[in-house]
């Protein structure tokens, strides 16, 4: 853990991104795949697209890369559906050393505009914060995958400051360049548990028992304003092994095969 004292230094490295480079895994599948190009933000950014069938989106989480959502996308693959993965902005082969939800939702929008009907978004951790953010007449899909999703915005900047032992007053500060940037309805329009109470598809809520960076009460916040959702917790499963998890992949492949 690090103190951080200065306001500056404290939003700069509130939405500072500590990229994770491709591995040779990632690599190889990328190597399979169609790769598209598409402009949002200012920037063009690189979407990659394997199978056919129902097209499914995968956001990844921060500090990750769309590799992180690789094992979930060959286990959809063999069932026949086709695989949408991407960098998000900042994150693995990304343009940007930093980014925040808004820049998130522009590209996942701009993606989507370009692929057309979507059968189902998975989205981990910040990813499905990015993801349902998004949700909009536009950016829709039958069904939606929530994995180990923070329930609110406030929590990322509780945590934040639990991290970097940031002061009271620091965090206040904090908050208020946040809601300059985002605006003032920021702890609303980017929090998961606020948003699915207007998503009228079906979701699919998984999340670790022993997840060790977002508590489980956040898939059970989630679960209570979804209607129509189900919530799946994995004993033994963490915040960041989950996405490789077995058992997480059968779950998905099961619900998602059952409304082809």
């Amino acid at each position: 853990m690090s103190q951080l004292n200065d306001l500056d230094t404290l939003v700069e490295r509130y939405w500072r991104i500590f990229r994770v480079p491709h591995d040779e895994t990632t690599k190889d599948f990328l190597g399979q795949c169609q790769s598209h190009t598409v402009r949002a933000n200012g920037k063009p950014y690189k979407y990659f697209e394997q199978g056919r069938g129902p097209a499914v989106l995968f956001v990844h989480g921060l500090h990750s890369n769309l590799g992180s959502m690789v094992p979930i996308a060959r286990s959809l693959l063999e069932l026949g559906h086709r695989v949408v993965l991407f960098d998000a902005p900042a994150h693995g082969e990304a343009l940007g050393s930093s980014t925040n939800p808004l820049e998130a939702r522009e590209l996942i929008r701009a993606i989507c505009a370009q692929l057309g009907e979507l059968y189902a978004i998975v989205g981990h951790s910040l990813g499905g914060l990015f993801a349902l953010s998004a949700w909009n007449k536009d950016v829709r899909a039958k069904v939606f995958v929530s994995i180990s999703t923070p329930a609110n915005q406030r929590f990322l900047v509780d945590k934040f400051a639990e991290m970097h032992t940031v002061d009271a007053d620091l965090v206040q500060e904090l908050s208020e360049e946040i809601e300059k940037l985002l605006g003032a309805d920021v702890w609303t329009e980017y929090s998961p548990s606020e948003i699915v109470k207007t998503v009228d598809v079906p979701g699919l809520i998984i999340h670790g028992a022993n997840d060790e960076f977002v508590p489980p009460k956040h898939a059970l916040e989630l679960h209570s304003h979804w209607h129509g959702s189900t919530l799946e917790m994995l004993d033994g499963a963490g915040h960041f092994d989950i996405v490789a998890s077995p058992t997480a992949r059968t779950i998905i492949s099961a619900y998602l095969n059952e409304g082809k």
